[in-house]
């Protein structure tokens, strides 16, 4: 292999292998996982090189879904505050519409009961 193939394809293994995790890269570098040589120079080189951006972007990826997950709890408590506030209208709605009926019976009742009342049996 040339160098400039070489040195290219270091590269590239390089930007596969930089995303990996540390046990990742351990098992990269085991002669009997049967990586080729420079598969494991370069997991060995990023081991041993200072891994600060990787952890940011954990970091970083793991602040996003802590994020998300208290926008999914702050979602779910204004959902559930509107379900509760929808049965406190059904509900009032159905106590008026009891009242209603109970007046609506007695004011129907009385009628009745004046109507029989006004016959001359």
């Amino acid at each position: 292999m040339s160098q400039l193939n070489q040195q290219n394809e270091y590269n590239r293994l390089f930007e596969k292998y930089n995303k990996m995790s540390n046990e990742e890269l351990s098992d990269i570098i085991k002669p009997e996982n049967g990586y080729k040589e420079l598969a494991i120079k370069v997991a060995s080189d990023i081991l041993k090189s200072d891994r600060s951006e990787y952890y940011q972007k954990i970091e970083y990826e793991q602040q996003l879904i802590n994020q998300k997950q208290q926008i999914n709890k702050d979602e779910m408590i204004i959902n559930m505050s509107r379900d509760i506030h929808s049965i406190k209208n059904m509900l009032l709605f159905f106590v008026i519409l009891t009242i209603l009926g109970i007046i609506s019976a007695l004011y129907l009742g009385h009628e009745i009961q004046s109507y029989f009342g006004s016959l001359p049996f």
